[in-house]
């Protein structure tokens, strides 16, 4: 009986060794990492450089151009954000009296995603404090790989 403790006692032991010596697990997504060709829907055109990491969620940290970018997070399988586009909106010039008064680039916040695999995406601009109101609250897009 004494020999059967000792083997139970060694399996239990073995079991919890086992558990407590487990990989720590990461998220693990499509990572983008690479320069894109930003085209959307009324021909707006851009360049992105990614660089993706995956610890331990994935987050694309995008860079469109010097000093400017921001991180999306990977949420079901899609890169999504919310961000602010610091001249996303140009308000046309107008007349006040005799004068042409130019009326300048705002920023729009936006909500963005888009699949890491089709590289299709959508923007959809939420808000912005110009004197002009957004007249397109939604555009479709595609990246393409560059180079």
């Amino acid at each position: 009986m004494k020999h059967i403790s000792y083997v139970v006692g060694a399996v239990i032991l073995a079991v919890m060794g086992a558990g407590a010596t487990a990989p720590v697990a990461h998220a693990e997504g499509p990572e983008m990492n690479g320069v894109y060709s930003y085209v959307d829907e009324d021909g707006d055109f851009g360049t992105w450089t990614v660089n993706t990491t995956c610890a331990p969620t994935c987050v694309a940290h995008v860079a469109t151009g010097p000093g400017r970018g921001f991180d999306a997070v990977l949420v079901d399988g899609v890169y999504t954000v919310n961000r602010s586009v610091p001249a996303g909106l140009s308000c046309p010039d107008y007349m006040l009296g005799d004068l042409l008064w130019d009326a300048g680039e705002h920023p729009v916040q936006v909500w963005q995603w888009w699949d890491p695999t089709t590289l299709k995406g959508e923007v959809h601009f939420l808000a912005t404090t110009g004197p002009c109101e957004i007249g397109d609250h939604h555009d479709h897009f595609t990246l393409t790989p560059a180079g």
